[in-house]
């Protein structure tokens, strides 16, 4: 991308000695901004190399909320399921209570 706006702007400077010192300058500067092979074979290895990561957090992030929202399903029928037994109890007890059982109240 950079390659191509230098390019652009080598082919727009036209034939005058202005436009020799500006290649001249754009010529030191590609030659500074420039990365040897070792440099970009590295660059691109640790940008695969995140990547790669990046997707498999992901992947882990949505089976972790998977068994996340397993669970929360599991503990909600626990729940519901507690929350019954300990009305029936209720009941029970009320029950007891109403026909004179000692040690039974309504409260």
């Amino acid at each position: 991308m950079l390659e191509m706006k230098v390019d652009e702007i080598h082919s727009a400077l036209g034939e005058d000695e202005d436009a020799e010192a500006m290649r001249a300058e754009i010529k030191r500067l590609r030659a500074r901004l420039s990365f040897s092979e070792d440099v970009r074979t590295r660059a691109t290895y640790d940008v695969t190399k995140a990547q790669t990561i990046q997707k498999a957090c992901i992947v882990a992030q949505k089976k972790v909320e998977s068994q996340l929202k397993s669970c929360q399903n599991m503990i909600q029928a626990k729940d519901r399921e507690l929350t019954e037994v300990l009305n029936e109890l209720a009941k029970a007890k009320s029950l007891l209570a109403n026909l004179g059982v000692p040690g039974y109240t309504e409260t």
